[in-house]
């Protein structure tokens, strides 16, 4: 049975309404509430945003999709408390599993065009790894949750996956043509993937 609450957590710094077209894509059927949950600062502040979310809304079960460097703070709730996390959704996952990981993934993205980056810099993308470089590194493979990771084929990243590889209950869907963020310019073959695995 499928919970009836799915939370959105975007980019880093990202707007609400990055999300819009996948949440209309969302069937009825799945009888899911969608709440969007912006948020800002360090991978903690972003898990204390959600978790007080959904705290406050009395959530025991959810699914949870998030996007880019949004995708650490999906997993680490994950990781702290399986029984409320039902499914995990990854839209272009920009998390370290360590630190050679990280050099890795920095190089392969000085090579990807800016604009594929869309609303987002490379350069600010490239500063969140510089960052990422001076914290301790998350412990992203120990969530269980079963999880879906989309990826633009024009900017398929490392992380993603490095991420696949060490996470037990993975599927993976590759959205042709997209970019980084695939739900900025392909939201409804985002939306697609997303119904097609919460279906399942």
């Amino acid at each position: 049975m499928h919970s009836r609450h799915i939370v959105f957590i975007p980019e880093n710094r990202e707007m609400p309404d990055v999300f819009t077209d996948v949440v209309n894509e969302i069937s009825p059927e799945l009888g899911l509430k969608p709440r969007i949950m912006p948020w800002s600062g360090s991978l903690d502040d972003g898990i204390r945003a959600v978790e007080s979310y959904l705290d406050r809304e009395e959530i025991r079960k959810v699914v949870l999709v998030a996007a880019g460097s949004g995708a650490g703070v999906a997993l680490k709730i994950a990781a702290q408390q399986p029984q409320r996390v039902e499914k995990l959704i990854l839209d272009s996952p920009l998390v370290l599993l360590d630190k050679k990981q990280l050099k890795q993934a920095k190089s392969a993205l000085k090579v990807i065009p800016g604009f594929l980056f869309r609303k987002q810099s490379k350069k600010d993308v490239l500063s969140q790894l510089d960052k990422a470089q001076e914290e301790p590194t998350p412990a992203f493979g120990q969530a269980h949750t079963p999880t879906l990771i989309i990826q633009g084929g024009a900017a398929k990243n490392a992380q993603g996956t490095a991420l696949a590889e060490q996470l037990p209950q993975v599927t993976s869907h590759l959205i042709d043509g997209a970019g980084h963020l695939t739900y900025r310019t392909h939201g409804s073959e985002t939306g697609w993937a997303l119904n097609n695995f919460l279906k399942s």
